[in-house]
């Protein structure tokens, strides 16, 4: 009986020290993500184990905007973000981060303008006070709107900037502003709601929205491994995806304390895929032409911040486009 219960305290030891020998060899990575499902194959990659199974320990942080996940890569307290390809170009200028892969490409849909229901032809906003979430690609498609009414953003309506979108629907519901793109739960809250008209979705301006996964110059300097075991780990949960998207919203969901059908909608209109396809690197080049010509950005050159070493590496068949080779 000694003998017996000796041997399993020593089983038990050497499987104590294994497992702090494992966990030891972990690489622990800081991942942030949006809370709209736009980070999903992160979030599912982390819950699946594919991060754990190439040697990443996961730290899942989430946060109201994409923007807000490259701030908090910005401050030092994340090691990757995930954004909207406008936005990250404002940011781009700073000259501290660097795209290691293209994670999906929105279809045209995502941002839905509702308006106090009188207000519904080009004429009838001059004047009035469109809400805007600055450095979003929300503001991208407002400005963009406003343009196509053949109005002047600066001089014919009023911008007004809000924090989160749940400011915008409620300064809207107020009456302290005319219109606004809202989109996720926000366009559902709207749509529920007789004293609002729907005028369109985002198609009308956008041709999609390009998501991207973001680090520092510094980082990646000193962690091409991780970023190279990352994306394999991405590779893995994207695949998830497109066999059952519906079962991806639900563990999606659980984790960051969503609705499911709202995350499955976004999944549904993201088309995952690791690459750096000519068309999306195209239209982010198009996207930067605008925000210089609109006197927003600093000129700066976006190719060396398209950084694809890392998701040749990960992915050989990725599809990459030859300037970024």
């Amino acid at each position: 009986m000694h003998n017996t219960l000796t041997r399993r305290m020593l089983a038990a030891s050497i499987a104590l020290v294994a497992s702090a020998a494992i966990a030891s060899a972990q690489t622990t990575v800081r991942y942030a993500t949006d809370g709209y499902g736009m980070g999903s194959t992160i979030v599912l990659a982390s819950e699946k184990g594919y991060l754990m199974d190439e040697g990443i320990n996961p730290i899942i942080q989430t946060y109201a905007y994409g923007v807000d996940t490259i701030d908090a890569v910005l401050a030092g307290q994340a090691d990757f973000g995930v954004v909207i390809g406008f936005p990250l170009l404002i940011r781009f200028q700073a000259g501290t981060l660097i795209s290691p892969s293209i994670i999906g490409n929105f279809v045209p849909g995502w941002h839905k303008l509702y308006t106090r229901t009188e207000l519904k032809n080009a004429d009838e906003f001059e004047g009035k006070s469109f809400a805007v979430a600055t450095g979003t690609a929300q503001e991208f498609v407002t400005r963009n709107y406003i343009k196509l009414l053949g109005l002047d953003a600066e001089t014919d309506v009023k911008l007004v900037d809000f924090g989160d979108l749940f400011s915008i629907v409620g300064a809207l519901k107020s009456g302290r502003i005319d219109a606004a793109w809202v989109w996720g739960e926000g366009a559902k809250t709207m749509s529920e709601d007789a004293n609002f008209a729907f005028i369109s979705d985002d198609s009308i301006v956008s041709e999609g929205a390009t998501a991207l996964l973001v680090t520092t110059k510094e980082y990646a300097s000193t962690n091409h491994d991780a970023i190279v075991r990352t994306l394999k780990a991405l590779q893995r949960a994207t695949e998830d995806v497109a066999a059952d998207s519906g079962a991806v919203a639900t563990i999606v969901a659980d984790k960051l304390g969503a609705d499911s059908e709202l995350v499955k909608r976004a999944i549904d209109q993201a088309r995952y895929e690791l690459s750096f396809t000519p068309s999306l690197v195209d239209n982010m080049r198009a996207q930067h032409e605008f925000l210089l010509n609109a006197g927003m950005i600093e000129s700066y050159d976006l190719t060396p911040l398209l950084h694809s070493k890392a998701l040749a590496e990960a992915i050989p068949s990725a599809e990459i486009d030859a300037s970024l080779k």
